[in-house]
C-alpha cells in the first residue's frame, strides 16, 4: 500500500474510533464509581424500611446525591449501634441519619445536613408531673438507646440514662411502664408510637440540630466533596 493509502486508512481508523466515543460516551473517559455501603436504621421520617425498601426524607437526598455524583451506594439496615459502629470501623461505611458532634467529629468525614432534628423529651399521657428542662429529670426513668447523641447528651447534663437497643424499644417501654421519660428525636418517636395507636405526651424540647452522613476516613476527601456539593445545592 503506498503511503497516501496508509495516511488515508489511518484518518478513516481514527474517524471511525471518534464517531463511536461520541456515540457511545461510555468508550471515552469515564470517572470510575466508587461504591460504599451505607448503613441507616429505623428512625422515621428520616430513614426507615417499607416492604424491604430504604426510605425516608433523609433517605431521598442521599439518594439523589449519589446518583448525581455516580456513588454506587448499597444500603443497609441495622440497629443503631451496629450500623453506627461499622462506620467507624469498616473502611468504605457510613450512617446516618448521625448528629454532628464534638465527641465524633474527627472520628469520620461528613456530608450534609440532611435534615433537622428536634431533640425533646416526651412521657405518656397518664403522666402527672411536669418538668421543663433537663436537670428536672434527675431521679425519674429515662430512656434512650445505644450510641445515640441525644441520650449522650442527657447523661453528660447529670441524667441516668436507661439504653434500649432501639428508638421502637425505646417506645415501647414507654407504653408499657418502664420508663417515666423517653430522650429523643420527636418527629421519630411520634410516628413510632402512632403505628402502636400510642400518644405521647411533649414535655419539652431542648435543641434543634442537623443530622448528617457519616463516612469512615477512608473514604476520600473528593467524594465527600462532590457530595456535599449536591446536598448543599439540592433542598
Amino acid at each position: 500500500m503506498s503511503s497516501a493509502g496508509m495516511s488515508s486508512a489511518r484518518r478513516l481508523h481514527w474517524l471511525t474510533l471518534l464517531t463511536a466515543m461520541l456515540v457511545c460516551p461510555s468508550l471515552s473517559a469515564q470517572t470510575p464509581t466508587y461504591r460504599l455501603s451505607v448503613n441507616t436504621e429505623e428512625y422515621p421520617p428520616f430513614n426507615y424500611q417499607i416492604d424491604g425498601v430504604i426510605v425516608g426524607e433523609a433517605t431521598a437526598r442521599l439518594r439523589r446525591a449519589f446518583d448525581e455524583t455516580g456513588i454506587d451506594a448499597r444500603f443497609q439496615l441495622f440497629p443503631w449501634a451496629r450500623a453506627y459502629t461499622e462506620a467507624r470501623f469498616r473502611p468504605d461505611h457510613c450512617v446516618y441519619s448521625t448528629t454532628r458532634t464534638p465527641a465524633r467529629e474527627l472520628m469520620f468525614r461528613w456530608a450534609g445536613p440532611l435534615a433537622i432534628n428536634e431533640w425533646a423529651a416526651l412521657a405518656r399521657t397518664d403522666t402527672t408531673f411536669t418538668p421543663t428542662r433537663l436537670s428536672e429529670l434527675v431521679g425519674l426513668r429515662v430512656g434512650s438507646f445505644r450510641e445515640d447523641a441525644i441520650g449522650d447528651y442527657a447523661e453528660s447534663r447529670g441524667i441516668r440514662i436507661i439504653r434500649a437497643p432501639s428508638e421502637r424499644v425505646n417506645v415501647a417501654r414507654l407504653e408499657a411502664g418502664l420508663l417515666d421519660v423517653i430522650v429523643t428525636g420527636r418527629a421519630t418517636a411520634e410516628a413510632i408510637a402512632a403505628e402502636r395507636h400510642v400518644v405521647l405526651r411533649h414535655l419539652f424540647t431542648f435543641a434543634y440540630m442537623p443530622l448528617y452522613l457519616a463516612c469512615h476516613p477512608s473514604v476520600p476527601h473528593h467524594v465527600m466533596m462532590r457530595l456535599q456539593h449536591v446536598l448543599r445545592a439540592t433542598p
